[in-house]
């Protein structure tokens, strides 16, 4: 007989397997929404403008508009409250484009796509549950007889046993041990879909999106269904691999199971609690001792037959320092994993954060990205390891999203004329790169060290600061000996060492033109 580490990663393995089988109907399963999106893409190209309508409201009025809404995806419902003798200026400004001539082909073909949206998430709730029914089915057939084959294996003994039938399976299919049926959440899922799109597609119409922007929204709507239903078809899987593999436990007499959790960074932390301890079959319960323990769920189960040579078997782990699978003893948990190979390694710790906050970090780059635009890492990867390798290049970063950010929230605080901002050579040949004032070299030599300009390529320099001025708030300094009024900015440059610097900017304004009248490198405290 084969050790006990043997079967564990051979556990590990068809569990590997099965989630991979799993991702494949996934896959099959996002080409299903991927057409249902290109097909409402192409629909709504010839109902929305090319270009920003003149009379829109914001995406806040629009949805505030839809939330007082009996029906939130109703279009008649939607331009009755749009009548509203209460009604501001905007709205009723848009109302009368709406009811325009010019515009009736438009919102006839908007009523059209509207009822074509449930057609469309019912045909792509059919082909989900047909995918998933039909994996589904093979999936248990196999994992209740590969169970047995290696419990057979296992104990060298060739014993007979019961063949599972069509009647058990579908038996096991129809379980809501969720709560809720797959098939059911499959069609609240795609209801719910359909619902959202309605509604940015009234959204759209209210806030004068341009045909490519109503385009990204449903293909992002699409993708975030898609993601839902790649969730259901792995988690479902995970459940009825483990309700077969029990099955065959009972079949094969046994009475006891040792919980396995995957060795890596990605392991929740409830089923990392419960790796390698053992349970009495009898009283194994889903989502308290024996997987799935959540949505996502990696985790699988081994047969307990002899407890006695556990001490002398191994297992694989992996190795964050490295990158690498080793072998550990099969006797370590994860927290002894955890304890030797993750917690004071500061490269094992940045790596298990970036996994633990995947999908809040994704959204933070979303938005870094929206607002600081070619400032933000290219990848997700790159601002990732920005984030938690990289301290003083986030710190500058989060500093360059709040400043901002604060213009965003407080428009008056541009700059007076920031999009014609001037800067006269001088400054930077005779002052900062060349010349006598000791200051000013030492400014440029400043920016130099830290930025990487110089008397050879200040113009670069100039034409980053003009290029930030419109970005960042301006804080008045009062009016000089001259009648200018002054600003200052706090901008942030990376220069061409990639090395980010705090950059004070002066700026003398009137009516017409701003220039800049000083920059210095100032460190933050």
């Amino acid at each position: 007989m084969k050790n006990d580490s043997y079967w564990e990663n051979r556990a590990a393995w068809d569990m590997y397997h099965r989630m991979e089988d799993a991702e494949e109907t996934a896959d099959l399963i996002a080409k299903v929404y991927r057409n249902a999106s290109m097909l409402l893409t192409n629909k709504a190209k010839d109902i929305f403008e090319k270009y920003m309508t003149k009379y829109g409201l914001s995406e806040t009025q629009a949805w505030n508009l839809l939330n007082t809404l009996q029906d939130q995806t109703s279009l008649e419902e939607l331009l009755n409250a749009l009548k509203n003798k209460d009604s501001d200026k905007t709205k009723q400004q848009l109302l009368q484009e709406l009811e325009a001539p010019a515009y009736r082909a438009r919102m006839e073909r908007l009523k059209d796509l509207l009822q074509q949206v449930d057609t469309i998430m019912q045909e792509t709730y059919q082909q989900e549950q047909l995918f998933d029914t039909s994996f589904f089915q093979n999936l248990c057939e196999d994992v209740y007889y590969r169970s047995i084959y290696n419990v057979q294996k296992q104990t060298g003994l060739g014993f007979s046993f019961s063949n599972i039938s069509k009647k058990q399976i579908e038996q096991v299919l129809s379980m809501n041990w969720s709560g809720r049926h797959y098939s059911q959440r499959i069609w609240k899922n795609t209801q719910d879909l359909s619902k959202t799109l309605k509604q940015e597609l009234l959204v759209s119409l209210l806030t004068g999106r341009t045909d490519r922007e109503t385009s990204e929204v449903i293909m992002n709507r699409c993708g975030a269904g898609a993601m839902q239903a790649r969730r259901l078809v792995r988690t479902e899987s995970c459940f009825l691999s483990g309700e077969l593999t029990a099955r065959s436990y009972e079949e094969c007499g046994i009475e006891k199971y040792r919980y396995l959790a995957t060795l890596d960074l990605r392991t929740s932390e409830v089923c990392w609690s419960l790796d390698g301890k053992i349970f009495f079959l009898k009283d194994r319960k889903v989502g308290k001792n024996y997987p799935p323990m959540h949505p996502w769920c990696r985790s699988t189960t081994v047969s307990v037959i002899n407890e006695d040579i556990l001490k002398n078997m191994k297992r694989s782990a992996y190795n964050p320092k490295t990158g690498h699978i080793e072998t550990v003893p099969a006797t370590m948990t994860y927290e002894k994993w955890y304890e030797k190979y993750v917690k004071g390694d500061a490269k094992a710790e940045a790596e298990e954060k970036s996994i633990k906050n995947k999908h809040s970090d994704r959204e933070q780059y979303d938005r870094y990205k929206e607002l600081l635009g070619k400032d933000v890492p290219k990848s997700f990867a790159d601002f990732q390891e920005m984030k938690y390798n990289e301290p003083e290049k986030w710190s500058f970063m989060k500093l360059d999203y709040q400043r901002r950010n604060d213009l965003l929230q407080h428009p008056e605080l541009k700059l007076p004329n920031a999009e014609k901002a001037m800067a006269a050579d001088a400054k930077f040949e005779k002052y900062l790169f060349g010349g006598t004032h000791p200051e000013g070299l030492a400014k440029g030599k400043a920016f130099s060290d830290r930025l990487g300009y110089d008397a050879e390529n200040w113009n670069k320099l100039k034409q980053a600061i003009i290029e930030k001025a419109p970005k960042y708030p301006a804080i008045s300094k009062g009016v000089n000996g001259y009648g200018k009024h002054m600003y200052e900015q706090k901008i942030i440059l990376n220069g061409l060492k990639e090395k980010p610097a705090n950059v004070i900017v002066g700026w003398s304004a009137d009516e017409n033109s701003v220039t800049m009248a000083s920059a210095y490198i100032k460190e933050v405290k």
